[in-house]
């Protein structure tokens, strides 16, 4: 997600999460998963939380308390939505990562949204170059709702 190399822990937490969005896993099963790895000494709670974030907004609500104030300062799910717009820019995803970004921040997850925002245009702009007018319109709102989030701050 973020060019960090993961384990093969990360990756299968990463699965589970992607199973749990697609219904084919309960989210139990990777909120254990999670608990499970506070005793390893390479678990680092931020990255597992971005995971969460980026793929399972039910896992998320169950892991986001177990996870610290400064583990949450070092997240990095800014960056990870901003540089995923590019490939992930479709109705259903914009609006779950407006939904993601929105319970992030009401969580105590510091989001930059001038991240967002930059990576938003970045994706209009390559959309301008080759798609149809209507392609773009999810991020439109998405970049719309960013700057309403933006003007509550």
């Amino acid at each position: 997600m973020d060019g960090h190399i993961r384990s093969e822990r990360e990756e299968y937490f990463e699965q589970l999460c992607i199973s749990v969005d697609a219904d084919e896993a309960h989210e139990q099963e990777a909120i254990e998963y999670f608990e499970n790895q506070f005793d390893e000494a390479d678990f680092d709670p931020a990255q597992w939380l971005d995971i969460a974030l980026y793929y399972s907004p039910a896992v998320s609500r169950g892991i986001v308390d177990m996870v610290t104030a400064d583990d949450k300062s070092r997240s990095n799910i800014a960056q990870v939505i901003a540089d995923n717009l590019d490939i992930s820019y479709g109705e259903d995803e914009c609006q779950q990562f407006a939904e993601t970004i929105q319970f992030a921040m009401n969580n105590g997850v510091p989001v930059d949204l001038d991240v967002l925002l930059d990576g938003c245009q970045r994706a209009i702009d390559d959309l301008d170059t080759w798609a149809e007018e209507g392609t773009k319109e999810p991020l439109l709102r998405l970049r719309e709702e960013l700057l309403r989030m933006q003007g509550e701050q």
